[in-house]
């Protein structure tokens, strides 16, 4: 019986009857030589040639979860580093001072999104082309 054209009214009379027939007969036995066979079919070597294929992508993904990881970890020492711990009062020269220091950190902005775009795009690679297999 298909149950895409099915209503709901129809859809719950059939699960009340195939609840009936499983409580009055019990369950159907699996075939005697289904283990047997499955135990076969996952010592075969295409089964083993697919499932390693399936684990490179894991792996590459775990790597760039890593790099992730260490570029986000080098960024935030980078930063520590790089902020001065109290900020003078300035005027004049020092002001021209600081908005080239500020300058300075746009452009470590700007090196930081193209990084960053460059690991999206390595993302959009991982997903579009070898995770779909999972």
């Amino acid at each position: 019986m298909r149950t895409d054209r099915m209503t709901e009214e129809e859809l719950a009379a059939y699960t009340e009857k195939l609840i009936w027939q499983t409580e009055s007969e019990g369950l159907i036995p699996a075939p005697v030589h289904m283990k047997q066979e499955i135990l076969e079919r996952s010592r075969s070597l295409d089964y083993q040639i697919r499932v390693q294929t399936r684990q490179i992508p894991k792996k590459l993904q775990f790597f760039y979860y890593s790099l992730k990881v260490g570029a986000a970890v080098m960024m935030a020492l980078f930063l520590v580093m790089m902020v001065p711990r109290e900020m003078p009062d300035m005027s004049g020269a020092e002001a021209i001072a600081v908005q080239q220091e500020e300058s300075l950190g746009n452009k470590v902005n700007r090196g930081m999104q193209t990084v960053n775009r460059m690991l999206d795009g390595v993302n959009f690679y991982l997903n579009g082309n070898f995770l779909m297999e999972d």
